[in-house]
């Protein structure tokens, strides 16, 4: 039996074990998948349980601990030092712990679903953390024209501005409010967890012709919702979800991913 997790705070929510339960179903593994809880005041733990699974399979990483995952690993991908933040690990011989950042691979599968080869324009990307840099590399590698990044803390954007100036793309900083025209805003901050969260942006000043929420839950969120009301294309976070669940198989198995077994116990409490 070989053993998955995924490390992170808060985690009750996920939906991956249900996903990767029925992708090792599907592939005939025998393998199990749980979640780890790892305070987000407690960084120093999350080296030390990415090694423990590591050794009987591997995992992922959500937030908090995404950047600390980046240097906890011993040989982390181009795409992992790029970013300073790591999803997928797994250990490539004894006591070697390897690391890549999948979200990269999500987001650019779930967009160019949607954009069906063109490039995504001007995009406006909510948040500077792990997930943002992702989707702002993403639309980088799709062809976008323009990635404006907003933030609550202005310094953390500009840090993340800075870190992607290696990338092929006009990369700014908004302040304050975001307002204005965008081809497609992406929420990367963590606003949508809890019913009580507001919504990462409204729509009253900005024009948007596709959105998609990297945050997600079995049934669409507060935000998805808000734009279907406006009229607004949305993708739902559980795709890239998928997307980048499936590109850890490769990692973790040396096999493609079963996506239909897997999106099938995603999607299996939509109404």
């Amino acid at each position: 039996m070989r053993t998955f997790g995924l490390i992170g705070d808060p985690v009750a929510h996920s939906l991956s074990p249900a996903m990767h339960r029925a992708g090792f179903a599907a592939i005939g593994a025998s393998a199990s998948y749980d979640l780890v809880r790892v305070p987000a005041d407690e960084p120093a733990a999350v080296g030390i349980e990415m090694r423990r699974l590591a050794a009987g399979g591997g995992g992922n990483v959500t937030v908090p601990h995404k950047r600390v995952a980046a240097l906890a690993v011993d040989h982390p991908s181009a795409t992992v030092t790029a970013l300073g933040s790591c999803n997928c690990f797994w250990e490539m011989e004894a006591g070697i712990v390897a690391g890549d950042n999948t979200d990269v691979t999500g987001i650019c599968r779930s967009l160019d679903a949607h954009l069906a080869g063109r490039p995504p324009g001007r995009v406006l990307v909510l948040g500077a953390g792990g997930a943002a840099g992702a989707a702002a590399l993403s639309v980088a590698l799709l062809g976008a024209s323009k990635v404006l990044i907003a933030n609550r803390t202005g310094e953390r954007a500009r840090d993340l501005a800075t870190r992607l100036q290696t990338i092929d793309v006009a990369v700014e900083c908004l302040d304050g409010s975001p307002t204005g025209v965008f081809d497609l805003i992406i929420n990367a901050t963590s606003l949508g967890l809890r019913d009580e969260d507001p919504l990462p942006a409204g729509f009253d000043r900005l024009s948007v012709g596709l959105i998609l929420d990297l945050v997600y839950g079995h049934q669409r969120t507060a935000w998805l919702l808000a734009a279907d009301a406006a009229g607004i294309e949305c993708i739902d976070g559980r795709e890239v979800l998928l997307q980048q669940g499936a590109a850890c198989y490769p990692h973790w198995f040396g096999v493609e991913a079963p996506l239909d077994a897997m999106r099938s116990a995603l999607y299996r409490d939509q109404n």
